[in-house]
């Protein structure tokens, strides 16, 4: 006969795999009721063996409570299915109904007919595999009614899946690709305002999937792992997915509007967003406890000091995540229970996102290539600089002060007349720069050529008419030119 250790084994792999929660457990009759809401499905396991009188007698047992257990439950039952791990093999048929519920026995004998019962690869090989848990062991996970751990027994594939490809692409970035420059980490798909407002809104995703270093790897797996599990166990596979990427889309680009310089990459939004959601299902389900929420809070705070002491990590994001999170479970909610209320969350959320959309584009974009360039250059590292500016070229993302600071670069580790030739490439593409045809004309003073000086501050000034800087200079040539 199979042993008990099954029982408690198999009804294990069924909270694990399939979402169930254990509702009832009689040590003396050795049984366990499991449920599963959303199915509307009970299964119980029993062990030992029983007679014909015993086996109807459970069964009239359930039909004359199924009302009163659906009360007690909240949800209506549609079906029980009865697994008796017996070694008196009987004819379940005989016992099988479908009025006024559909209820159905199996006989369970052996490990083959254990093997029978479910089509799930996984369960099907754990359910062979002899490991050497106690029973001690699976008794605790059926039996555990708390939340948080109930959560970590789950098996969560989404949540495995995100870890998993946000560790191979950190390792294929690690192996294959340039990652050590700030222009690369951007080139790689950082976020960057300058980037998106010019077309690039992929990076409200890619971002999410690049880390810095080992170390914001880690934390970030680490704490995916926990909060990804308790959403993941509490409203399923897709729906966690679509928080995730709606708490990580939505910080970015409340990030963006706020925060229009320097660059971040990392899934801290779209994790704080999962401990949003984790809210939402408090103040929703309002079975958490005061401890839960004091921890989730703790939990939110230590997070937020910890990210500060990584580069290039956005904290306007992660907060923002937080009430993207939030906001994306409790419509979801609204939805089923409150209809009026929904349309009216649902239209706030999309004029709160629409506002800051549009703040991104009414907000200066300062050309974060170039200001990358120029930090290289005022800590002397003018030839990463240089090479900062081919890469900058080679992409496109060049403007008139990308040739400006290519040729103060040239100018200072070349020669003067080089770096004109460059300023002189760059009025080629536009021919409108203040700053190259001021550099310009201060290049050909002090090479003594008044009469193209002239011509570049002239240029220089039709553009920005009241510089003072130009005025200047304008007044010195006009001075030189009357002496």
């Amino acid at each position: 006969m199979i042993e008990e250790k099954q029982l408690w084994k198999t009804a294990y792999l069924w909270v694990r795999y399939f979402k169930y929660k254990c509702i009832h457990y009689d040590p003396e009759r050795k049984e366990v009721w499991l449920s599963h809401t959303q199915t509307g499905h009970i299964n119980i396991f029993k062990y030992g063996s029983f007679t014909t009188q015993e086996l109807e007698f459970d069964k009239s047992r359930i039909i004359e409570h199924h009302e009163e257990l659906q009360n007690h439950l909240s949800f209506k039952v549609l079906k029980y299915d009865i697994y008796i791990i017996t070694d008196k093999p009987f004819d379940p048929v005989t016992f099988n109904t479908m009025n006024p519920v559909k209820v159905r026995f199996h006989s369970i004998h052996s490990k083959k007919d254990l093997h029978q019962i479910t089509h799930h690869p996984i369960v099907k090989y754990w359910i062979a595999n002899n490991n050497q848990k106690s029973i001690k062991h699976y008794q605790r996970r059926v039996l555990n009614q708390n939340k948080i751990e109930q959560s970590m027994y789950q098996f969560t594939p989404v949540t495995y899946s995100l870890i998993t490809i946000n560790i191979l692409i950190w390792l294929f970035i690690l192996l294959f690709t340039p990652h050590r420059t700030d222009i690369e980490i951007i080139n790689l798909g950082a976020l960057s305002h300058f980037n998106v407002v010019h077309g690039e809104w992929y990076r409200l995703i890619t971002s999410m999937f690049l880390h810095l270093d080992f170390e914001h790897l880690i934390f970030n797996m680490f704490s995916l792992y926990i909060f990804g599990k308790i959403v993941e166990a509490n409203i399923g596979y897709w729906q966690m997915l679509v928080v995730y990427f709606f708490s990580g889309i939505f910080g970015n680009i409340v990030s963006l509007a706020l925060l229009p310089s320097g660059f971040s990459v990392g899934a801290s939004g779209a994790i704080f967003g999962l401990l949003g959601a984790i809210f939402a299902l408090m103040v929703i389900s309002q079975r958490f406890t005061r401890k839960a929420l004091l921890q989730s809070i703790a939990a939110i705070l230590i997070m937020a000091v910890i990210t500060l002491l990584v580069r290039n990590v956005n904290i306007v994001a992660h907060l923002a995540g937080v009430m993207g999170g939030f906001l994306i479970l409790y419509l979801g909610y609204l939805k089923s229970k409150h209809t009026r209320h929904f349309f009216l969350v649902l239209g706030i959320t999309i004029l709160l996102t629409l506002g800051f959309i549009i703040k991104i584009y009414l907000t200066q974009s300062i050309n974060i290539y170039n200001q990358i360039i120029q930090n290289e250059m005022h800590q002397g590292h003018y030839r990463e600089a240089r090479n900062m500016v081919t890469d900058t070229l080679k992409h496109h993302y060049d403007d008139d002060e990308t040739y400006f600071l290519s040729g103060m670069i040239i100018a200072t580790q070349d020669s003067k007349a080089e770096a004109m030739n460059e300023w002189e490439k760059g009025l080629r593409v536009f021919p409108n720069s203040s700053v190259l045809n001021y550099h310009m004309a201060l290049a050909n003073r002090s090479l003594a050529d008044t009469k193209s000086a002239k011509k570049h501050i002239n240029k220089a000034l039709k553009v920005e008419p009241n510089n003072k800087n130009y005025k200047n200079l304008k007044k010195e040539l006009d001075d030189a030119s009357a002496n």
